[in-house]
Order: structure tokens, then sequence, then C-alpha cells
């Protein structure tokens, strides 16, 4: 294991200039060593990933963001018209050669999440154009300006080096002390977390020694002490059904059971904790819900805490992938529509309105599905009744001028409606 290298400080201050120091002893030492919380526990990344409702909450934020498609669009006369053969969208779907893009989304998300940092270097060709991103642990990583400049110092063996901003995809977190380094929620909330660690290992001695615990007292000398002390400890460890007392001797309980000591209470709050800190519906969690509609709960969490994920990996990519000339007429977006496959309903109600709105259309729909186009599918479709305004008046003209028709024809001064009499 290489520790990461926090004492050369004179060495790059004469390469790049002064650079702060005590930030980067304190960062370096909570990655290896974790936050020590007045529970008693100390609450690192992994201590806190063995959470469950942590881990599931982590998990499903990165699977939510690594099963949206991302693509590449380009503004024209016509809106957006979606990009597909570029060496950026192969960059997507292959980053580099050990990851697909689900995996490398998934890990960066992860980081992200855990430790409120995640980066990525941008391998580039001759003609400065992407070709791989390699993610580096956030711990092996130091961000820091030196004239104006923002570098980062990777000391992660295989990446070793500093690296200018252009070539770092730097996806941070919520940042209080300064701009460039986002905070970790585990290390931000490791006071709470820490008492739910404090109840698993406190519950798990229960277990561990002994659901009950008793003392023996008696105003007397109690013969076999060491007897009668194993006699007991067969009939709680289930060995004997049954044991005698001498006289004289009274039997005390000593231990609280999980749910006298309210650990089951504590554990459940926490989740309720959790749920809050990342922004995950307890529903998601399978942990009940918050008394909302279930559906109402999911359009919160996906505009409240996955759109804005989605925003900043959006720009950040924009803003480091894409040349200064292609800026103005390229972007990077989130296709949310994939998070609605889950629910038949939900897609068939979307498709439905977009048709019949005249703003999708059938080949559209069939697009979104996998599904292959037809002929006739790209004419847009709308709805008998709807027509712009500035029609209106012709409209109306026109159906009375059809319904005097009609009343006419039918209604004669001869009696003779439609030519049916004699």
């Amino acid at each position: 294991m290489q520790w990461p290298n926090i004492f050369k400080r004179e060495k790059r201050e004469q390469q790049f200039g002064s650079m702060p120091y005590v930030g980067d002893v304190i960062g370096s030492f909570y990655s290896l060593l974790g936050r020590y919380t007045r529970s008693g526990q100390t609450v690192t990344t992994n201590s806190a990933m063995s959470i469950a409702s942590v881990h599931r909450s982590i998990e499903v934020i990165a699977n939510g963001i690594a099963t949206m498609s991302l693509n590449l669009y380009q503004d024209t006369d016509k809106g957006l018209a979606k990009i597909k053969n570029n060496y950026l969208t192969n960059l997507l779907k292959t980053p580099n050669q050990y990851q697909t893009g689900f995996d490398f989304w998934v890990y960066t998300m992860t980081q992200l999440k855990s430790r409120g940092n995640s980066y990525s270097i941008i391998k580039r060709d001759a003609s400065f154009n992407p070709t791989a991103l390699h993610p580096v642990t956030a711990s092996f990583v130091r961000p820091y300006f030196s004239n104006g400049e923002l570098f980062y110092q990777i000391e992660d063996p295989a990446w070793s080096g500093v690296y200018a901003s252009y070539d770092i995809l730097h996806f941070r977190g919520l940042c209080t002390d300064d701009p460039i380094n986002g905070k970790s929620p585990i290390s931000l909330h490791a006071e709470s977390l820490g008492i739910d660690l404090a109840a698993m290992s406190s519950s798990a001695d229960v277990y561990k020694n002994g659901v009950l615990k008793f003392l023996l007292t008696s105003d007397r000398k109690i013969e076999d002490a060491t007897g009668l002390r194993t006699s007991l400890d067969d009939v709680v460890n289930g060995g004997s059904r049954s044991t005698v007392l001498p006289q004289g001797v009274k039997m005390e309980r000593m231990s609280l059971s999980p749910q006298e000591a309210m650990y089951i209470e504590q554990r459940k709050f926490s989740v309720e904790e959790i749920s809050r800190i990342f922004g995950v519906p307890l529903s998601v969690l399978n942990a009940g819900n918050s008394g909302t509609d279930v559906e109402l709960e999911m359009q919160q969490f996906y505009a409240q805490t996955l759109q804005p994920e989605a925003e900043r990996i959006e720009q950040e990519l924009s803003r480091k992938l894409l040349k200064e000339t292609d800026k103005n007429t390229f972007e990077f977006k989130f296709v949310f529509n994939s998070l609605m496959r889950a629910s038949a309903k939900s897609r068939a109600d979307y498709y439905n309105a977009g048709i019949r709105g005249g703003w999708l259309t059938r080949n559209e729909a069939r697009n979104m599905e996998d599904l292959q186009k037809f002929e006739t599918g790209d004419q847009m479709l709308v709805t008998a009744d709807l027509l712009t305004a500035d029609k209106l008046d012709e409209y109306m003209t026109a159906k009375i001028d059809a319904l005097e028709a009609q009343a006419t024809k039918n209604n004669n001064i001869t009696g003779n409606n439609n030519n049916t009499q004699s």
C-alpha cells in the first residue's frame, strides 16, 4: 500500500508555487483513519458503507445515473439533434479498456456520494481529442491553486503526477469551505452514522455474549459457586431446561434485551436520517414510506436528487470534453425517459399525450421502446378538435355552412326530404 505523499511540500512549492499544507495533512489522515465520534465509533467510508441504508442509498443514486442514456446533441435550426457517430459518443459508451459506460458512472457516483469528490483523468490524442477516461480514487487526489491556475496532485501509483484542470473531470459535492473541494456526506454526518454503528455493535455484543445476563446474590456463603454458575449458564444457553438454586440465593437480571435497549428504535430512526442525508425515499430503501404517495416520492427523487447530479455531470463534460469551437452548438444531456421503463402505464401515458398533443411522432415513441420505425410514423398527429386560434373563425363558418346545407337538403319546401317520398 502506498501512503499519500503529504510531506513533500518544499519540492512542490518550488515547482508550482505556494500550496496549503494543513489541508493536505487533515485530508490525507482523514481518508486513512476516518473520524472518531462521540459514540466511540470511528466512521470511515468503508464502515459507513456497512450500514445497509447507506449502502443502498448510494447504490440507488449511482444506478439511477448509470441507467440513464447520456447523449451528445447539436443545436440546429430545427432544435436539438442527437449525434450518433462521433468520437465523443464512442467515449461515453466505452470510457476505457476495463470499464463499460455503466460501470464507469456507477464508480464515479459512488465516489461522489461517499467521498464528496470524484475524479477522472482525460487522456487525449495528438489532436487534443479525448480518447479515454480513467477514474482515480478520491483519497489519492488533491486539487490546489498555483499562480491563479487550478492543478491536481495525484498520488495513485498508476497515475502519479500533476495534472492541469482541463485534463481532469472533477465532479464535486456540496462545497462549504472552498469552491474546489466537495464535502463528504459521510464526514459531515459522522456523528449520526457513528450512533448507528454503535447501536449495531452493541446489539451484536448482546447476541454474542448471550441475550440475558444474571447476578446471583446471597446473605450467606454460596457453596460450590462455580458449579451453580455452570448450571445456570446451561439453562440460559439452552443446554438444560431447569436448575435448582440453593436456599437464600437470589437471581437478578443484569442485561437488557435489544428491544429494551432501544436498539431497534434507534436503527429505524437512523434509516430515516440516512434517507434525508442522501435524498432517497424510504420506499426505495424498503423501509416503508413517509406517508406520501409513492409515485410523488419518486418524482421528488428524480427532480431533487437525480436531476441536480445529472446537471452537474452534463456541465463538467461539456466544459472539459468539447472543443472551444463546439461549446456554443454542442451539449451533453441525460435522457430521463430510461427511468420510466419500469412503469408501462407511465410510458403509455407519456407517449399518448405526446402523440396526440403534436409534439411527439409515433416513430420517436417507437424509438424510445427500441422498436423499428414505419414509413408514415414521422408524420405529426393532432386531435381533430384542436386548431390554431387564427383558424377558429374559418372553422366555425365552415361548420355553420355545412349544417345549413344539410338542413336545407333535409327540410325542403315540397316536404320531400332526401327524395324519400313518392
